[in-house]
């Protein structure tokens, strides 16, 4: 290469490789993603625009039949918030001035979503109560149902486990973009991390429950929970669309690769906690004189449940 620098591929795991770097088609998906880019970036600068960031994600499907190759590929291409409707139209025709897209056109089926991003979009997180209809000393009946769910699952913890596991220090997430997640507790408490960097708060850690009812996970969140050594049991009533494919909604994202997860994560985190019979929402800092008496009692019972969580951690 004329910039001197090394590139390593290896073939995947399905077709006889380790998956440890790019395949050679993840280089050609990858290419024609650099190449939009490229020439959107040539076009503005002829215009005079200064961009912001553009993030395309590519989905790459490769044939299951016949002769091994990339059956299609799918663009997902976010654009910055601040472009008018005319600029967006002068980068979408300079696409079309993409060279690896003119010689992959006749060959792959070629899909691209356009996505304006929305800067500081409010923070979108409920919880579902649940509906207690009979209860004894030892026996409780409850409705955990949530309205049009077509998708349910029941996720177990044996034990101290995470969900998914690190990858190595660096930790890893899932996130759903075509699923909408409504987490019950079972059984014993499991901790929530919930990172969304398009949010005005992007991290949030959710000490979950069973009365605080079924935490809600928008697409497009990311979240990683944790339990402690007696595990836990959670119940998942989603709702799903179309598009929900489960081979591809459940693949770890890991921090290593992702600045922007990074940094949602180093930022001052809301935490939300069972208190008194309410969920309270506390954000440490940001509390005004009159509700200080208020919020000094949730601190001491987050920083109760901060080392009991600690604890459990460190025996596993």
């Amino acid at each position: 290469m004329h910039s001197g620098k090394t590139l390593r591929t290896d073939a995947p795991v399905d077709h006889a490789g380790k998956g440890e770097n790019f395949a050679p088609t993840d280089l050609l998906a990858t290419a024609l993603g650099t190449c939009f880019l490229t020439v959107m970036g040539i076009s503005a600068k002829d215009k005079g625009w200064k961009l912001d960031e553009i993030k395309v994600e590519i989905d790459k499907k490769m044939t299951t039949k016949g002769l091994r190759k990339i059956e299609s590929l799918s663009l997902q291409i976010d654009m910055p918030s601040d472009l008018k409707a005319d600029q967006l139209q002068v980068l979408k025709n300079a696409m079309k001035d993409c060279p690896v897209l003119r010689n992959l056109n006749d060959s792959i089926k070629i899909k691209v979503n356009w996505n304006q991003l929305k800067k500081n979009k409010k923070t979108s997180l409920n919880f579902l109560p649940i509906k207690v209809f009979r209860e004894t000393p030892q026996v409780k009946f409850f409705d955990a149902g949530v309205k049009d769910s077509n998708g349910s699952d029941v996720v177990i913890h044996h034990g101290a486990a995470i969900s998914p596991p690190n990858d190595n220090e660096f930790e890893q997430y899932y996130v759903h973009r075509h699923q909408t997640d409504h987490n019950l507790v079972l059984e014993g408490k499991r901790t929530f991390t919930l990172l969304n960097p398009d949010w005005e708060e992007p991290h949030h850690v959710i000490y979950l429950n069973q009365e605080m009812g079924a935490l809600q996970i928008p697409p497009g969140t990311y979240h990683q929970s944790v339990s402690g050594l007696e595990g836990s049991m959670v119940l998942n009533q989603a709702l799903r669309d179309s598009d929900f494919d489960p081979s591809k909604e459940f693949i770890p994202v890991s921090l290593r690769d992702r600045g922007d997860l990074r940094k949602a994560k180093e930022a001052d985190p809301v935490f939300w906690i069972w208190d008194d019979g309410k969920i309270r929402r506390l954000k440490l800092g940001l509390v005004s004189s009159e509700h200080k008496i208020n919020h000094d009692l949730i601190f001491k019972r987050l920083k109760h449940i901060i080392q009991e969580d600690s604890q459990t951690t460190s025996k596993a």
